[in-house]
């Protein structure tokens, strides 16, 4: 394994294993909340406003507009999130967070922190704070 280490395909698999891991435990934790990370994502930015509509969403959060539209389709169904059309261009659709979108991820979110904490406890206080900084270093190439 040393022989790998350090390698850019090595490291690429590790960080593709360890989203893997980290996706699977957070939606295996808010599971009984209904909610999964990609619908809390797209609550999330929702509720911090970093979007309105569908398009300015689907561009905030990477996600390919049928996908997006499956998502915003079911947290719509479940009264999570409210579209209308935009005012200003009638082709457009606006997205607002529901007062119960609100609540489940508040509920969720406190299940994936927990999923969290607990894959990092194979790591100590300072290693932590190490990956924090390295991912955020190597994310903010973006």
């Amino acid at each position: 394994m040393d022989a790998q280490r350090g390698d850019p395909a090595t490291l690429g698999l590790l960080l593709y294993r360890a989203h893997q891991l980290a996706r699977a435990r957070a939606n295996r934790a808010a599971r009984p909340t209904g909610l999964e990370l990609q619908h809390a994502g797209v609550l999330s930015a929702l509720r911090e406003g970093r979007a309105a509509s569908q398009r300015e969403l689907g561009a905030a959060l990477g996600i390919d507009k049928s996908t997006l539209m499956r998502i915003v389709d079911d947290l719509e169904g479940r009264g999570l999130v409210r579209r209308s059309r935009a005012p200003h261009d009638r082709r457009a659709y606006e997205v607002a967070i529901t007062g119960e979108g609100e609540r489940l991820l508040d509920e969720a979110g406190g299940l994936f922190r927990g999923a969290m904490a607990e894959l990092l406890e194979a790591l100590n206080g300072p290693e932590r704070l190490q990956l924090h900084d390295l991912l955020a270093r190597f994310v903010a190439q973006e």
